[in-house]
């Protein structure tokens, strides 16, 4: 469980920064994309906080198979894009179908960054374990 805590705290952080950093690209390149009112950033930490929370969908007692993951998966993408998509109605940041495509299109490309990133640090922490074990058994790597 304290990995999980741990990966949720780590996926608020990436999910936080991945957000700030779309929509400020979006600001950029997309014309008629509209700016945010002073508030923002603070609904940046809410939805950050609020979208990290599902990670703990990926808390297994006993390894799970590769259909649960890939089921907990689906399941964790459309909580996300649940809590967004709600929030963003209620915050107002769409107001026709064509605007929440967009928001939408974010949430995947920002769900998509969080995966990798996540993956890429899980397998850099997986090499360092594999190769202390290497090192404690007393064979060095060596065959």
């Amino acid at each position: 469980m304290k990995d999980t805590i741990k990966m949720v705290i780590s996926h608020f952080f990436i999910i936080t920064v991945c957000v700030m950093t779309t929509i400020g690209l979006c600001n950029i390149f997309l014309p008629g994309f509209h700016g945010y009112d002073r508030f923002f950033p603070l609904h940046m930490l809410f939805i950050g906080a609020s979208t990290a929370l599902p990670s703990f969908l990926f808390y297994f007692r006993k390894e799970p198979t590769r259909g649960q993951f890939l089921l907990r998966v689906v399941l964790h993408f459309f909580c996300i894009i649940t809590v967004v998509l709600g929030e963003g109605y209620f915050l107002k940041w769409f107001e026709s179908i064509a605007e929440m495509a967009v928001v939408t299109a974010i949430v995947l490309l920002v769900y998509l960054t969080v995966w990798i990133i996540t993956r890429l640090s899980s397998s850099k922490v997986e090499q360092g374990i594999n190769e202390a074990l290497k090192n404690f058994n007393g064979d060095g790597g060596k065959e």
